[in-house]
């Protein structure tokens, strides 16, 4: 298109819609609002198992954190978690925690923002 041919179409008085275009759009805007409200996500029952998940993940890291300094591999309850532990202590675990640290706090801001709306 050249530029007189888009200045003489945007100049034209009145730009009227298509034959049936206002009543599909009310026919779309009250099929919509006769439609029954979304089911809001059933937060009551989701609540316990996050809680439980939160206390087992602190009990872990209070574990982990708290153990005796001398305590060896054939000590330990567990080697695995001992292991774990070991592996806290290496810059990438570290960046490994402050990654799912940051993403954990990134959801939770949309997350509070849908429990206040929704």
């Amino acid at each position: 298109m050249k530029e007189h041919e888009i200045d003489r179409i945007l100049s034209e008085d009145e730009i009227v819609p298509s034959s049936g275009f206002t009543a599909s759009v009310m026919d779309a805007v009250r099929r919509e609002a006769a439609a029954p409200p979304p089911i809001p996500f059933p937060w009551t029952r989701a609540l316990p198992g996050i809680g439980a998940a939160t206390a087992v993940l602190v009990a872990i890291v209070v574990m982990i954190l708290l153990r005796p300094p001398g305590l060896g591999a054939m000590q330990s309850p567990s080697p695995w978690l001992d292991a774990f532990a070991k592996s806290l202590t290496t810059a990438e675990w570290r960046s490994v925690g402050l990654a799912v640290l940051v993403t954990f706090l990134s959801l939770l801001i949309p997350v509070r923002a849908v429990l206040r709306h929704g």
